[in-house]
């Protein structure tokens, strides 16, 4: 049997997961593992068991907590040097796993390194990474002691715009983040949770709530966007509703919710939390 790594925690939120891609987190097998569920009952417990053929330390919320907060939780738990932020549709080998480690080992000044996602041969193989203002964030090796110390994901943020606003943190600091560009991974496009009306209602109104929480953070809030588009999608909504259009007719009700949530969250800050 191969021996652990044990300087690497791979952390991970599982949110309606498909059944089919459990099994692909056997690729992590050879690492400490701590599992986060959202929206989960004794049963998914039972369904990881079967598809996994590794210990896991496992946390779960009977409600769905977002991925800030999820996390934030497990970024806690974790204690060995590094740990790799990553998604049940990520597909990375261990061996790219451990090259990773070797060159966020050797500079001191970097937080994070991700892979080379694009299924294409880089030109020149002599520039095995550089540093970058941006990362894919779906997999990334963390320096656990910075990333505590600097702090992970805002909690204002819901599913979406909570990594753009950490990079955006990450650059105005003293740290680096990395692109490893002989380094590869695939990622199986968004397909890590199932897919109906509910979960996509979930995702478009947690973007556009995180798009204006990012706009509020960042100074660049403008109400006038806020109004246009409330009273856009109301009138989209209305048109869709009349026409039968029920994937259209969620989508604009998901945003008009997503303006709400935002509002609640401003208002709240303004007037009670300051």
């Amino acid at each position: 049997m191969k021996k652990k790594n044990e300087d690497i925690t791979v952390i991970l939120t599982l949110y309606k997961t498909p059944k089919e891609k459990l099994s692909n987190l056997n690729q992590y097998k050879n690492f400490k593992n701590i599992l986060f569920a959202q929206e989960s009952d004794d049963s998914f417990k039972k369904e990881l068991k079967k598809n996994l053929d590794f210990k896991f330390d496992y946390y779960s919320s009977r409600k769905n907590i977002g991925l800030s907060k999820s996390s934030n939780f497990l970024l806690k738990k974790v204690k060995t040097k590094y740990c790799l932020f990553t998604q049940a549709d990520i597909t990375i080998k261990e061996k790219s796993i451990n090259s990773l480690k070797m060159i966020l080992s050797k500079n001191n000044d970097a937080i994070f390194i991700g892979p080379n996602f694009k299924n294409i041969k880089s030109k020149n193989k002599s520039i095995k990474y550089s540093f970058v203002k941006n990362l894919n964030a779906a997999c990334m090796l963390c320096d656990v002691k910075k990333l505590k110390k600097i702090g992970f994901f805002d909690e204002d943020f819901f599913l979406y715009w909570e990594d753009i606003f950490l990079m955006n943190k990450i650059n105005k600091s003293n740290y680096k983040m990395i692109f490893a560009n002989n380094t590869r991974a695939f990622h199986g496009g968004g397909k890590s949770t199932e897919s109906n009306l509910k979960i996509q209602f979930i995702r478009n109104c947690n973007f556009k709530y995180g798009e204006l929480v990012y706009d509020y953070k960042l100074i660049k809030l403008r109400p006038l966007k806020i109004i246009r588009q409330f009273f856009q999608n109301i009138i989209f909504l209305a048109i869709n509703f009349i026409l039968f259009k029920k994937k259209f007719f969620y989508k604009n009700l998901s945003i008009i919710s997503g303006i709400i949530k935002f509002l609640k969250f401003y208002f709240l800050k303004k007037f009670f939390l300051y």
